[in-house]
């Protein structure tokens, strides 16, 4: 049995039931071979013969030209014994014991359907070839889907756990600590060193305050580093810890660049659309899937407000959202201060974003990313916004841009030659900002005003669009809104269908759920109950394949709609798994008397 509790990437941190335990993982299982026991902090060992341990024991099964016949349920079967290279090659060798599995390659991945956990085999080889380790993972996950866990084993150092974690490795083990432990190589977060050029003076683990031997502190590595791990998934930050360790190996960057550049409509389904802080440092985050599927959306899922007749470019802030700085509540007084400040659209110009409408400056990540704001732009952030904006203005169409910009202005200029320039020398400048009144009334003045109410109404109706796509529509159509922005209330024929918040999310009523639910999307097919809590996985019977863990969903039994909440698993999970809170419910209908 498998419980998901937090995710990141592919990773997640999840509770794996086998018989009367329950495990944690990441778990990494501690080699026990001779008269030496394993660390006493290890939670599970890997043998070779079965001891008196208590802890939970994989044995290994030897090779199909060795084997040891599986004889206990934690039992392996034997490995084919060939590499990758001949992983196609006709053994008559079985691949599953018990519900354990052993894999050589994805010929043996129809066999293993039945398992409950399958080991990959060769994992030394994937060292060497990246990109074969992100297919075999790739078809690991869309053949045998997210139920199965996955171990690895021969591969996992300190410096690259995070990474295997992050691709979908649940457990690995500490044999690469052995070998490199023979081979005098000292080990730590950030790589490996001949051991006579490690400082153990420096360490401060507490294999190397007590003088103990070098495989005693690369093993205490690879552990620290596992609770490093599951504290990073725990708060939401697997990514950037991944990021951080992207220096240690060239190995690291490239699974990460096959997983964001190959692998993106394999791990953006497992990647939710709320979260906490997002820490846009690196160059790797300009291709992270929640960055990714913003500016897919924006093209997607996004229209300019219909009476919005001036775009106006504007640079980002530091602080989030925009309108909440100083710089942007300037700008904003500038606006108002002009001819028909309703027939502007704002538009913010930032990395790693590209594009963000004024109106979905709350939604995940734009109300929750964070990078250095210096001025300088890297050439691939320049072709970001570059792309994105030829995009936009090619489907979106304005009588007149103005680009209020410092940095970024030479980027916009370059795509909209006919934009007008107002910022002088700080766009926060009192000149600047009174040069950008002046462009504005003129570039409005003549145009038919724009009713402050009808504007709104056209941009919630663009966050219900960007939140559940066309059906979103159906939710905005007609409605009023009543509230103090950001908590309005959206009002459709005197009922409440949903609520806008300052996580800039629409949150669904019952009656806005069987809006959706007419209009098939965001749904969550449950069996015959009335809900008196939340909904979790075992009673899942099919969901919409757009779900995302953190959107709002409406949960319904043969169209009828039972209950509206946030999903906490994707529609895969939900229907796979037998374990896990699915909905997080926060309005159910009655039960009958």
């Amino acid at each position: 049995m498998f419980e998901i509790e937090e995710r990141g990437g592919l990773g997640r941190r999840a509770l794996w039931t086998r018989g009367d335990r329950s495990l944690t993982t990441p778990l990494v299982l501690f080699v026990q071979e001779g008269p030496r026991a394993a660390p006493s902090y290890a939670e599970a060992l890997f043998v070779s013969e079965r001891t008196e341990d208590p802890r939970l024991q994989i044995r290994h099964g030897g090779s199909f030209f060795a084997p040891r016949p599986a004889a206990h349920p934690d039992d392996l079967p034997p490995t084919k014994g060939t590499p990758l290279s001949l992983e196609g090659l006709e053994i008559p060798q079985e691949v599953v014991a018990g519900d354990l599995a052993i894999v050589t390659g994805e010929s043996d991945l129809p066999s293993a359907k039945s398992a409950q956990a399958i080991f990959l085999a060769n994992g030394p080889e994937f060292e060497r070839s990246p990109r074969e380790f992100v297919a075999m993972v790739r078809s690991v996950r869309e053949t045998l889907g997210p139920s199965t866990v996955v171990a690895v084993t021969g591969l996992a150092t300190p410096s690259n756990l995070s990474v295997l974690v992050y691709a979908g490795i649940d457990i690995v083990d500490s044999s690469r600590m052995i070998l490199d432990s023979a081979r005098d190589r000292f080990h730590t977060a950030d790589g490996a060193v001949p051991a006579a050029d490690a400082d153990r003076n420096a360490c401060g683990c507490p294999a190397c305050a007590a003088s103990e031997d070098l495989r005693a502190h690369n093993e205490q590595a690879l552990y620290r580093e596992m609770l490093l791990v599951r504290s990073h998934l725990l708060h939401g930050r697997l990514r950037e810890h991944v990021e951080r360790r992207l220096a240690n190996a060239p190995w690291n960057t490239a699974v990460v660049r096959h997983l964001d550049l190959r692998a993106y409509e394999l791990v953006e389904p497992y990647t939710p659309v709320a979260g906490g802080a997002m820490l846009a440092y690196a160059q790797a985050s300009l291709t992270r899937p929640e960055i990714l599927r913003f500016r897919r959306r924006i093209r997607e899922r996004y229209a300019k407000p219909p009476s919005a007749r001036v775009l106006l470019l504007l640079p980002c802030s530091a602080r989030k959202p925009y309108s909440a700085s100083r710089s942007h509540r300037r700008f904003r007084d500038a606006i108002w201060a002009s001819a028909n400040p309703s027939a502007v659209h704002e538009v913010i110009v930032t990395s790693p974003l590209g594009l963000i409408p004024r109106e979905l400056e709350r939604f995940y990540p734009a109300r929750a990313y964070d990078i250095p704001v210096t001025g300088d732009w890297s050439h691939d952030e320049a072709a970001i916004v570059a792309e994105d904006l030829q995009a936009y203005v090619a489907v979106n169409r304005y009588d007149a841009v103005v680009a209020h910009l410092g940095a970024e202005a030479p980027i916009v200029k370059a795509i909209l030659p006919h934009a007008i320039l107002t910022a002088k020398d700080r766009p926060t400048s009192d000149e600047s900002l009174a040069s950008l009144t002046r462009s504005l009334t003129e570039a409005t003045g003549s145009l038919s005003r724009v009713a402050g109410g009808v504007r709104f109404a056209e941009e919630m109706s663009n966050v219900a669009r960007f939140q559940f796509g066309d059906a979103g529509l159906g939710l905005s159509k007609g409605a009023t809104f009543r509230g103090r922005f950001p908590d309005v209330r959206m009002i459709r024929d005197g009922r409440q269908v949903a609520m806008h918040t300052g996580r800039g999310m629409l949150s669904l009523t019952l009656e806005g759920g069987a809006i959706l639910s007419d209009a098939d999307a965001y749904w969550v097919e449950i069996e015959d109950f009335i809900p008196k809590g939340n909904i979790f996985a075992v009673g899942v019977a099919d969901a919409a394949p757009e779900i995302r863990a953190g959107d709002e969903v409406v949960v319904r039994h043969r169209r009828e709609v039972r209950a509206v909440g946030t999903a906490r698993l994707n529609p895969r999970e939900m229907i796979d798994l037998e374990r896990g809170e699915a909905v997080h419910v926060r309005h159910a209908m009655p039960a009958s008397p």
